[in-house]
């Protein structure tokens, strides 16, 4: 074994001045052997040299040779070459005996500073097979996951095409080297770790690459890396389509898409959706196959690619670059399948594998990670691609590739998915279904279907299936039914272990457990029961559950309730999960009627919604139902109204047809709030109102809009809102109140014109205090005065408007009440302006006032009475 390691300087020939390679001091060249033995003169020196020369290319002079390549030889040797700033090389010799340094090592170099301690180190030239790592260009974590995941997702579309040709490195030994067209050599090597990466651990090191070429015609690795400016026709067809596989990343023509690769679309995928795949140690030995996709699927447990491992501690690094005996048996195929020797002859198999686990299990905090596996989905994938994964999965389960761990996840997998994802499946579910019931065949069981009912199979699959298996189970059913109930127990297990669901034999016995269980006073319920709790059968009880609200009356509620309030409630009570919401919910009422909590009215009603999504009644039937629990045909108690309405909503109350038995809460409210004129603005739609409860509703309606604005006071608002005000009188204390308070507010906050015009004055003069109460407020308010000062100056019609209103009335009809607030309002609002016109809008106000028929020598009085006082 031996591990040779020789500095050069890139320099020109003194007769010919081509570049080529120089060692430093060509006598100072020493090789080790395998013993450690001394120091003698390196004999191959010269060939040695020449592979170098050959595997990075000699650039012309003014040009960059390769930055780093990795070639395997043809004695089954390594090659690992740096070039340098400063026109010098490394290179790194592993013959083909010498075991180590592991998969990560060749991309994970990348201008490592290791080769730069090394070149100085005296006498470094040679190492024997006992090297000191330090001492070689170790792993540095240049390509950590996260660095990949970004570079994947920024380069998103060519993902998966350039995945799709590095396989075919391996499964075509005459297959097409792999052109990276990059602006730097940076771009290719992290182009080449996301390949190692992403492929089975034992290809990474036979996985040959050179990040960077002026001549990628001589170049002998995989994965060659150029620049645009390279000596490589990309315009001439035949390089593209049939010499190489080209992917440029600057914009120029690149060979044609290849034909769908599932590994390469799923691997992609997995990278874009930042879950990059962590193929296992030996995954080339998988029984399914080295690019196996259930593994990209299932998340397995173990140390991951290249990009995973780079950023490992130092003992990691160690542990890794032993190999393990599993890994050099999967290397060994894949450099025989890339046309090479075996790329990897590794030993102590034991410790490395202990070390790696070991190491894992620290990184994670838990040591059985490396066994665990978890499934990750299929996110992204559709169409073509998904299928052609289910198909590849579907053939792994056919030919037995799968072991029952993998049977599982990917049983799992399929009750998953929906849609598109869960048509695409059903080759899979079916090709697990089989499996088993082949299974259970050969020892002699009977296949349990009713555990596959969350499959996607569909219709066609599970009649194949159940023409198979069901028939004979039901109909022994079905003969066993006219004996007693105790004895279904063992037949109706048989008919479900069958897949005999759709047979009449298990309907017709659904049926009669149903009706046993409506009937608590029956010997039959009890047994029923008894049935159920031996057969122990999750999805036929739910199914009996349900037929419990088949036909469904007021009268089966009463039943539901008192299964409920009977001995068999507790069997009820144990299985209520699985049970229709109804079932629950009139379980759930019978014992919270019950002692302790003996719940009633609104209190059971809240309690009930508990149970319910969003704690809150959002449909018709639901509250409908919740009504018949809880107060049956009859209207709640006057107090509780508000708060039904605050659970449902007044609009749904109205579409259930309920409104008018909480009408109550709108006729005598204990508060005129705006929950309350949603619920009267809800209750005008009801056709079935009566006429005094609809001109309720509507007044209190009209006062808010009029109010806040969304009705405009005039001459047809002002009339239905008397109107109505004449039809509903007399109204409750606090819902007079709340409408005069707000068309006091609309009054007050109106045009005095529109006051004027729409006969508003006669609601004033007649008024009683709570709505003259909420005039007066308004208008005496600093903002309104304010504003008023401002604006009535240079708007007469506005001043004689107000001033109309406010004078002083002695006529029938008009209270005192109005007098004092209107005189309050003419001395406090009105006269402060009237003070400060000039004689020009006088004059303009007592134009107005003639216009109008207004006694103006009253106002002149008036305004010199308010004058003197102001003064």
């Amino acid at each position: 074994m031996a591990i040779r390691r020789l500095s050069y300087r890139l320099d020109q020939e003194p007769d010919t001045g081509a570049l080529r390679l120089f060692l430093p001091d060509m006598d100072t060249a020493m090789n080790t052997d395998t013993n450690g033995a001394g120091r003698q003169p390196h004999t191959d020196t010269g060939e040695l040299t020449s592979t170098v020369a050959r595997v990075i290319g000699i650039p012309r002079a003014g040009e960059t040779g390769t930055e780093l390549s990795y070639s395997l030889l043809p004695d089954g040797g390594r090659l690992l070459c740096a070039a340098l700033p400063g026109q010098r090389v490394e290179a790194l010799h592993l013959s083909a005996d010498t075991p180590g340094p592991g998969p990560v090592w060749p991309i994970d170099t990348w201008r490592s500073e290791s080769w730069e301690a090394a070149a100085e180190a005296e006498g470094a030239q040679t190492l024997g097979a006992g090297f000191v790592e330090s001492e070689l260009p170790v792993p540095e974590a240049h390509f950590d996951r996260d660095l990949l995941v970004a570079f994947a997702r920024a380069r998103a579309d060519r993902v998966a095409p350039f995945l799709a040709d590095v396989r075919r490195l391996f499964e075509d030994p005459a297959g097409r080297q792999i052109v990276l067209v990059e602006e730097d050599s940076e771009t290719v090597a992290r182009w080449v770790a996301l390949a190692c990466a992403s492929l089975p651990e034992a290809y990474v090191p036979a996985l040959t690459f050179t990040t960077w070429t002026a001549d990628p015609w001589r170049a002998p690795q995989q994965i060659i890396g150029v620049g645009p400016d390279a000596e490589f026709d990309r315009s001439d067809d035949a390089t593209v389509e049939h010499l190489f596989r080209v992917h440029d990343g600057t914009g120029g023509p690149e060979s044609p898409a290849a034909e769908l690769d599932a590994w390469a679309r799923l691997t992609a995928e997995r990278w874009l959706a930042g879950n990059p795949p962590r193929p296992a140690p030996g995954a080339a030995a998988r029984p399914e196959g080295p690019f196996a996709l259930i593994p990209l699927v299932s998340g397995a447990g173990g140390v991951g690619g290249a990009a995973g491992r780079a950023g490992r501690t130092g003992q990691t690094a160690r542990a890794g670059r032993t190999g393990s005996a599993e890994r050099t048996e999967a290397a060994d195929g894949a450099g025989a399948r890339a046309g090479t020797e075996p790329a990897e002859r590794t030993g102590h198999a034991e410790h490395a594998g202990h070390a790696e686990r070991s190491e894992h299990a620290q990184h994670t905090g838990h040591a059985d990670l490396t066994e665990r596996a978890e499934l990750t989905g299929l996110t992204g994938l559709g169409g073509e691609t998904l299928r052609a994964v289910f198909d590849a999965f579907a053939h792994s389960v056919t030919r037995g590739e799968a072991d029952p761990r993998t049977l599982d996840e990917l049983d799992r997998l399929c009750r998953g998915l929906d849609g598109d994802q869960a048509l695409a499946a059903r080759p899979l579910a079916l090709a697990l279904v089989k499996h088993r019931l082949d299974a259970s065949r050969g020892r002699g069981t009977l296949p349990d279907l009713a555990a596959f009912e969350g499959l996607p199979l569909g219709q066609e699959a599970w009649r194949e299936l159940r023409e198979e298996y069901g028939d004979r189970a039901d109909g022994a059913l079905r003969a066993r039914l006219r004996d007693p109930v105790t004895t279904w127990t063992e037949p109706l297990r048989l008919a479900l272990a069958v897949g005999a669901d759709g047979g009449p034999g298990l309907a017709e016995a659904m049926d009669r457990l149903a009706d046993a269980l409506l009937h608590p006073e029956r010997r039959d319920c009890a047994q029923a029961v008894q049935v159920l709790s031996e057969l122990d059968h999750v999805a036929f009880t739910r199914r009996v559950l349900r037929l419990l609200l088949v036909g469904f009356t007021e009268r089966k509620l009463d039943r539901l309730r008192a299964l409920a309030d009977s001995p068999q409630g507790e069997w009820l009570r144990r299985n209520i999960e699985d049970a229709p919401l109804t079932v629950r919910l009139a379980a759930a009422a019978a014992q919270w009627s019950g002692p302790p909590d003996r719940l009633r009215g609104v209190e059971l009603f809240e309690r009930l919604t508990e149970l319910l999504s969003g704690q809150r009644v959002e449909d018709v039937k639901t509250l409908n139902l919740l009504w018949r629990m809880v107060w049956r045909n009859d209207p709640p108690d006057r107090a509780e109204q508000p708060r039904v309405a605050r659970v449902c909503t007044p609009r749904l109350i109205i579409e259930a047809d309920l409104g008018r038995r909480i009408m109550g809460w709108l006729r005598e409210p204990d508060h005129c709030d705006l929950e309350l004129v949603d619920f009267a603005r809800e209750m005008r739609k009801d056709s079935k109102l009566g006429a005094q409860d609809r001109d309720t509703a509507e007044l209190l309606v009209i006062a808010q809009d009029l109010a806040d604005g969304r009705l405009g006071v005039s001459r047809a608002s002002v009339g239905r809102l008397r109107e109505l005000g004449r039809k509903v009188s007399p109204l409750g204390v606090v819902l007079r109140q709340g409408i005069d308070e707000r068309v006091g507010r609309a009054l007050a906050g109106a045009n005095p014109l529109d006051v004027c015009e729409s006969h508003g004055l006669q609601i004033l003069v007649a008024a009683g205090p709570d709505l003259l109460g909420a005039y007066r407020a308004h208008l005496m308010a600093d903002r309104t005065c304010d504003r008023l000062a401002r604006e009535l100056p240079g708007n007469p019609a506005e001043l004689a408007a107000y001033y109309h209103i406010w004078r002083p009335r002695r006529r029938h009809g008009v209270t005192a009440e109005w007098r004092g607030v209107a005189a309050e309002l003419l001395d406090q609002v009105l006269a402060p302006v009237f003070v400060r016109l000039d004689d020009h809008h006088l004059g303009q106000v007592a134009t107005v006032l003639q216009r109008e028929g207004q006694d103006v020598q009253k106002w002149t009085a008036w305004r010199y009475r308010a004058g003197q006082e102001k003064s």
